[in-house]
């Protein structure tokens, strides 16, 4: 069995990329207190994206943004400039794309097995998530920075080292 702490991978990415990419410290807090209905129901609230991964590691993860960062975060990306409405996913998908990223390929060199993005899906204000990654099992990763909040839902599950990956 691979010893790894997908939730702590998840995070050092999430940190490293969101510092290098945005310039911006993601300050991690503390489990917050609070009941798992309340937590997935931030899942369906504000600007929010989805990615999954199929493979060795088979996971959802979820990203909701406050409306300062997630704003922040797309002209950052963009050098400064609010691009047009029908750019905004592109952003916030590359940004979810990286971050994933970094941390699936770290844990593809730890399992000495792959697994793969999907493509994202970005969610706007009240458009409701697919009903099918049931988010109110989980784990939370919770950041506030200087700009705004960032919560991330991470549901995963690791193939046994029997099971043929596909």
């Amino acid at each position: 069995m691979l010893n790894m702490d997908v939730k702590e991978i998840f995070d050092t990415s999430f940190c490293e990329v969101t510092k290098k990419l945005v310039k911006l410290e993601l300050k991690k807090v503390c489990d917050e207190e609070g009941k798992e209905e309340d937590k997935a129901d931030l899942l369906n609230k504000g600007y929010r994206e989805a990615i999954e991964t199929h493979g060795y590691i088979n996971s959802i993860v979820i990203c909701q943004f406050s409306d300062d960062l997630f704003r922040y975060i797309i002209n950052a990306m963009n050098n400064g400039v609010t691009p047009s409405k029908e750019e905004v996913p592109l952003y916030l998908n590359e940004y979810i794309n990286i971050a994933c990223g970094h941390a699936v390929s770290r844990m593809n060199n730890l399992a000495g097995q792959a697994s793969r993005l999907s493509i994202p899906s970005f969610y706007q204000e009240e458009e409701p998530l697919e009903d099918k990654w049931g988010v109110h099992s989980g784990r939370w990763l919770s950041y506030h920075t200087e700009i705004g909040r960032l919560h991330i839902f991470i549901k995963y599950s690791l193939q046994s080292e029997n099971e043929e990956v596909g």
